[in-house]
């Protein structure tokens, strides 16, 4: 079963008259942004849109790094293009950021904000990423605010989220 963000995460710094709207605003650009070690194992999800299937996807992020690492070497940015999503992915501190947005969405500068988020997401987690430790549980809670900060301010940049909210 998927858990939406929505579902375990409140934004703190929203007044609760103003949640929906953040969420519309949300929804409308984002589908899910992924955290995932290099071999596909999700740890962390900030999915937004029932139509991703975590499953699938970690399977494909899997997928594109082997191809990477066999033909490429390693991966450091892919873009996807589609019908009605693109996708970004960023590779870093042995971990992928996989970032699922609809094509209205500016994605100007996309990438060094995957990256700091994956600075953040290692710091954060350095003991269980050294561990190996796979359950999403370990990192979903704790990042959540932080996920959803970097998604506001990067929304807010671009003129997307209303200053101030």
């Amino acid at each position: 079963m998927t858990t939406f963000i929505w579902e375990r995460f409140t934004p703190p710094d929203i007044p609760e008259a103003q949640i929906e709207l953040v969420k519309k605003i949300i929804k409308k650009f984002l589908l899910g942004i992924y955290v995932s070690r290099s071999g596909g194992d999700i740890l962390y999800r900030f999915q937004v849109s029932q139509d991703m299937q975590p499953d699938l996807i970690s399977n494909f992020i899997a997928a594109l790094a082997m191809f990477g690492e066999e033909k490429m070497g390693a991966i450091k940015r892919i873009i996807i293009e589609g019908l009605n999503v693109e996708l970004s992915i960023v590779s870093k501190h042995d971990l992928i950021c996989v970032i699922f947005f609809r094509p209205n969405m500016v994605s100007n500068y996309l990438a060094a904000e995957a990256e700091l988020g994956l600075d953040k997401f290692a710091e954060m987690f350095a003991e269980p990423l050294r561990k190996n430790r796979t359950n999403t549980k370990i990192y979903e809670k704790r990042f959540d605010a932080v996920m959803f900060k970097l998604v506001k301010d990067y929304l807010q940049k671009m003129n997307i989220f209303p200053p101030g909210m």
